[in-house]
């Protein structure tokens, strides 16, 4: 089992990051965990011109993988809805 953590503060390029990452590599994807961290920092904003407290978030996605074997992973997935599953009146 091998991991690999993805961090940022904007969690769009986070998301991204993961994405690439993903599309790119030929592995099974064991777990994933997510965590937050509140950032504080205070100090001088030239704009306001006075001491500011500037305030962020810290995301880190962590994926626990395997490399799989050559061939193991098809090129596309299709997911489709079991027609049994369907709550439709009609």
């Amino acid at each position: 089992m091998r991991v690999k953590t993805f961090t940022g503060t904007h969690r769009f390029a986070v998301d991204k990051q993961v994405n690439d990452w993903l599309s790119k590599s030929n592995i099974t994807v064991l777990r994933t965990n997510v965590a937050f961290k509140a950032l504080r920092e205070r100090g001088w904003d030239a704009v306001a011109g006075k001491a500011m407290t500037r305030r962020a978030v810290a995301i880190a996605i962590t994926v626990w993988y395997d490399d799989l074997v050559p061939g193991g992973r098809p090129a596309t997935w299709t997911f489709r809805s079991d027609p049994a599953d369907s709550h439709d009146p009609r």
